[in-house]
């Protein structure tokens, strides 16, 4: 059988790297297409797993479609060539409309419901999607949900073993401060933290506990030594150890979450599965970015560092690995109960 996988961000080489490793162990052929986004082809690289380069997108309207254009192109290049039986993505738009021209089976993957192409790609190309079933859109044509998260392909306790000797770099205690790019498509019309309130956290967390940054972006001078230079693949060790994560980026609040780690996660955009870590486990605590509720944000950082038991996101995370399953087995089933009725 042979596959082809699209991977369109960072987060996605983790998403789908125990999936490949599976898979190839069974002996299916796979083709991988990836964006150079961030430090996607660099984690490829460290991870061993060959991949065909699709270049740069880009933020504006007519870099969108240039990139669309070319990317469809390169998709239909290989299609055309290696004839694979199975597309799989975490819902990209080019190889659902590559899958459906060649009429190809694509297993899409998605969590994110603010998601401007998904609703109209489902519509039109059907492919088979699954989420976690904490997913707020449950009016999706076709969804079928499944019991875990995205980050639980990658973290959970029997893929993930975290290298506590990190923290000779990192030192004992500290708090590691995440902020994005805020370019993907469902961060527009959505502000985000200034500058300003970046470098209050710092000092004042600064008297606790360390500080290290992750920023996609560029960062002030005054903010600059605080950021965390470590290839990217450690950067789980990183969040595993760490004594609180606060920032702007879902994905990372979640993947602290899953590890036990207390997460701060401020921002407008809040998806189902933020929304079940902050009600039901706890082990996010999710605020909006307006003046009120960054200060609570931030009290809330501050009582987590002062004077909460991290026993109680351990046992919140004990409770979490019981209702929820490792979802690198849950896609493995998945394509191959697809793979059997082609």
């Amino acid at each position: 059988m042979k596959i082809v996988i699209d991977i369109g961000h960072p987060a996605e080489v983790h998403y789908f790297r125990n999936l490949i490793k599976k898979l190839e162990e069974k002996k299916y052929e796979i083709q991988i297409f990836a964006r150079d986004k961030e430090v996607t082809y660099q984690l490829l690289r460290l991870y061993d797993i060959p991949f065909i380069e699709k270049g740069k997108g880009g933020s504006g309207v007519f870099d969108r479609v240039v990139y669309t254009i070319s990317s469809l192109r390169a998709i239909s290049r290989v299609i055309k060539k290696f004839k694979p039986d199975l597309c799989i993505s975490h819902a990209s738009p080019y190889l659902a409309i590559a899958s459906a021209f060649f009429k190809i089976p694509h297993v899409m993957f998605n969590d994110t419901e603010k998601a401007p192409l998904f609703r109209t790609i489902v519509s039109l190309c059907k492919p088979s999607v699954y989420s976690p079933d904490s997913f707020l859109r449950k009016d999706i044509n076709g969804l079928q949900l499944v019991p875990s998260y995205m980050e639980l392909a990658y973290l959970h306790p029997e893929t993930f073993n975290p290298d506590e000797t990190i923290k000779e770099i990192t030192g004992e205690d500290y708090v590691l401060l995440r902020f994005v790019a805020n370019k993907a498509t469902h961060d527009i019309g959505i502000h985000h933290m200034d500058e300003a309130y970046k470098r209050r956290m710092v000092v004042e967390f600064s008297r606790f506990a360390g500080v290290w940054i992750s920023s996609e972006g560029p960062l002030p001078d005054s903010l600059e030594k605080y950021r965390i230079s470590l290839p990217p693949n450690k950067m789980h060790d990183v969040i595993a150890n760490a004594s609180l994560v606060v920032g702007d980026s879902a994905t990372m609040s979640a993947e602290a979450a899953v590890l036990g780690v207390p997460s701060v996660f401020i921002n407008d955009n809040c998806w189902g599965y933020i929304r079940e870590l902050n009600d039901r486990y706890g082990l996010v605590h999710y605020f909006k970015n307006n003046k009120e509720e960054r200060e609570k944000a931030f009290e809330k950082s501050l009582t987590v560092l002062k004077s909460e038991s991290r026993e109680l996101y351990i046992e919140a995370r004990k409770q979490l690995l019981t209702d929820k399953k490792n979802l690198s087995k849950i896609m493995l089933e998945i394509v191959e109960e697809t793979v059997s009725v082609i």
